[in-house]
């Protein structure tokens, strides 16, 4: 529904209207009451346009077989996806066959040579672009087998625009006008643009166009909105339309602000397989399949096809998705036409030589902490309130001393390959992070007795599995940086005697982890720990599928008996989304009045970055995050991005990208099996299903660990089996506003 709707509405409802207290929850709600009901329902009137073809074309001049353009419609069809995006409309006249592909003309002949007659429910969209498409080459409709023209324009060129749309709806056309480049231009500029369009436009859609892939959820919300307001059902447009959101990948947050734009109300997503568009690419195709419950969808015709075509295609050397250069400009709002020429020039691997060549000559303006009275403003604030002078408020460009970052590239990622790293790569890891300005670095676990007896032994497991006081001070020395160590100890591996105390160990923090049935075992190590003098927090695992009522419960023991001076929101199983994290985030700070609240997320969504973000606005001081995201199954939040977006002049970009090009990077070249990321750097398909199910990662590990990281397929068929031996009840549509939730979320 329209409007950010509470789960635990108790809670929601305190958080939001900033009260400080919570009333007790029915402890026989449901298990998954952190997701609302609507995360398990479906709008019937949400549709799905597939862009692969027209946006991904961009990567190769449109030149793809007919073969491949022929199994992504058929798998479209098989989807029930709703709109296929085939390519351009565009008049011969400017561009020479000999150059492009067909795809950048859709001439009938081409059309009609892949999918006959299309007689099937997908419909057939181009795109048209302003000054290449003469209005005499626009046939009726009658006579071609495009359905929907999509009509993109910069803001400048919204009379045009209109004319354009206008003349297509005359001769029978579906149109949609999609604004691009919205975050370049101010407010008062966009409701300049929506004003026209309400008042001349016949088009039926219109779109939020991220072409730099520089917004963030806030601001998706805060558009959607406005747009809504402005142009959507029940406005003053002259013809209602429809509200549609095309996202970019830049800083991996094409998916996640998909999901944003669909709970404000938004109902129309673009994506394509594998994400494939310019540069990072767009919100991939099956991501949004895999989230949308409408039992029409179907995300594995499209699995199918990335398998056959698409990871094909990229390992070839077709070059799209995560992409440093690409993630620099979008962090900083600019058009990436550095990166695609820096990219084009066969050197999309080489981020420190972009960073030196394009970064240091024109650094951003220098930032400014929020005064004293700010510096708190994001604890249970909600969300942003609606301001009509910038898309970005100052917060955005200003920043929280207190935030801290914590680097966990050995402590995870040594889950790739059981700690054995080298003395060399620790140390290069360390060296960089120091020099990044990171407040902490965990270099490992912590084991004891107890992980023995289970058989977590030395000859098995690399040194970072056990951190003795030999091998930190082999690798660290003394440690006399700015930067502090950190380990981690699982409830259950270790007792509270076999802790270090702080004057024989180099150390300076444990991060005890257990889940909310841990909670007393927790305590006892955390309290142990706070006893021998080193700093303490407590990492609350598997939370995403824990009941409200217990995590209360948990909250509660902590706060009367825990030492701990930080707790962190942990998504282990990487399937919580923006609205979770901001009602917890918002949960352990009204819990927990005298604690750092800190958030760590896995990548199996790729909502990591987007969920450590909202965590952030929500009021979290001390996030988690990893050189390229490495870590357990599809990793954890990049730290690139995290210094990328966070404004405090302590944090350095350069030398994380130093890590990463010279220790981390190599690590992938030398066995792509390394990482749990697919070769575009987006999730590989069975950590993606695993997250979209809430499952344990156990399964989608074993299975990459067997060499079948790229068979979507088969995992989501092995999932399914497993399914139908515990039956979920079936999603149910909400077809009408009256039966949806009422709102109590303050916007």
């Amino acid at each position: 529904g329209r409007g950010r709707i509470a789960a635990i509405t108790d809670i929601a409802h305190t958080m939001a209207t900033n009260s400080g207290s919570s009333k007790q929850l029915d402890p026989t709600q449901s298990a998954r009451e952190l997701y609302r009901e609507e995360f398990s329902t479906f709008r019937p009137t949400i549709k799905v346009v597939d862009c692969t073809i027209r946006d991904g074309g961009l990567m190769n001049k449109w030149q793809f077989s007919d073969e491949l353009v022929r199994d992504v419609y058929l798998a479209n069809v098989a989807a029930g996806v709703d709109y296929m995006e085939i390519g351009y409309f565009t008049s011969e006249s400017y561009f020479k066959r000999t150059e492009v592909g067909p795809w950048r003309f859709c001439a009938d002949a081409d059309l009609r040579r892949v999918m006959g007659n299309n007689d099937t429910k997908l419909k057939i969209a181009a795109m048209c672009d302003i000054g290449r498409v003469d209005d005499n080459d626009i046939p009726p409709k009658s006579e071609s087998l495009i359905d929907l023209l999509r009509v993109a324009c910069y803001d400048y060129q919204i009379d045009e625009a209109i004319r354009l749309a206008n003349l297509c709806v005359d001769r029978g056309y579906e149109v949609s006008v999609n604004l691009m480049a919205v975050a370049k231009i101010s407010l008062e500029s966009i409701d300049a643009c929506l004003d026209k369009i309400a008042a001349e436009c016949k088009c039926h859609f219109f779109y939020i166009a991220d072409s730099f892939g520089s917004v963030y959820g806030e601001q998706v919300r805060l558009l959607a909105k406005r747009y809504l307001r402005k142009l959507g059902p029940g406005s003053a447009a002259k013809v209602p339309k429809v509200i549609g959101y095309h996202g970019h990948n830049n800083q991996q947050l094409g998916f996640a602000n998909s999901v944003e734009g669909i709970i404000e109300g938004i109902e129309m997503v673009d994506g394509s397989f594998l994400g494939m568009g310019r540069g990072s690419g767009n919100t991939c195709l099956e991501q949004l399949l895999c989230f949308l419950k409408n039992p029409r969808y179907d995300a594995r015709p499209v699995f199918d096809v990335i398998q056959k075509h698409f990871i094909p295609l990229r390992l070839a050397g077709t070059e799209w998705g995560v992409s440093i250069p690409y993630l620099i400009q979008g962090a900083r709002n600019e058009h990436p036409k550095d990166a695609m020429a820096w990219e084009a020039a066969g050197k999309a691997s080489d981020a420190l030589g972009f960073y030196d060549q394009f970064m240091t000559s024109h650094d951003a303006p220098p930032t400014q902490p929020l005064p004293p009275s700010e510096e708190g403003a994001g604890k249970g604030a909600g969300r942003v309130v609606e301001h009509s002078a910038d898309l970005y408020r100052k917060e955005f460009f200003a920043y929280r001393p207190q935030i801290q970052v914590l680097d966990t590239t050995i402590r995870d990622g040594g889950f790739r390959n059981n700690w054995k790293f080298s003395d060399e790569f620790v140390k290069g890891v360390y060296r960089c992070c120091v020099d990044a300005g990171v407040d902490y670095m965990e270099v490992g676990y912590l084991t004891g007795a107890q992980a023995a007896e289970q058989g977590v032994t030395p000859d098995l497991f690399g040194p970072w599995r056990f951190c003795k006081e030999q091998d930190l001070r082999r690798v660290f020395g003394e440690n006399k940086t700015a930067m502090k160590l950190a380990a981690m100890v699982d409830v259950g591996t270790m007792s509270a005697g076999e802790l270090p105390d702080k004057s024989s160990t180099v150390l300076d923090m444990v991060r005890v982890a257990g889940c909310c049935d841990q909670v007393e075992g927790m305590i006892e190590l955390g309290n142990a720990a706070a006893a021998k003098g080193l700093e303490v927090a407590l990492v609350l695992l598997e939370i995403s599928c824990e009941k409200a009522a217990k995590i209360e419960a948990t909250l509660a023991r902590l706060a009367q008996h825990s030492q701990a001076r930080t707790v962190y929101v942990c998504d282990t199983r990487g399937a919580l989304y923006n609205e979770q994290v901001e009602l917890l985030t918002n949960l352990f700070l009204a819990k927990l009045p005298n604690t750092t609240v800190g958030f760590s997320g896995a990548n199996n969504l790729q909502m990591s970055f987007s969920n450590s973000v909202q965590a952030i606005i929500q009021g979290a001081n001390i996030l988690d995050g990893s050189v390229m995201g490495l870590g357990r199954g599809c990793g954890g939040c990049p730290m690139e991005n995290l210094l990328c977006f966070l404004k405090n002049p302590k944090f350095k970009l350069r030398p994380i990208l130093v890590a990463l090009q010279h220790h981390v990077q190599p690590l992938h070249q030398a066995d792509p099996t390394f990482f749990g990321l697919g070769p575009t750097g987006c999730p590989a398909l069975p950590f993606l299903v695993a997250g979209t199910r809430n499952d344990d990662a156990a399964d989608s590990v074993a299975w990459c660990n067997a060499g079948m990281k790229h068979n979507g397929v088969g995992f989501l068929d092995f999932c399914r089996s497993k399914a139908r031996q515990c039956p979920t009840p079936k999603p149910r549509s909400i077809e009408e506003e009256t039966k949806r939730i009422a709102n109590v979320h303050v916007v």
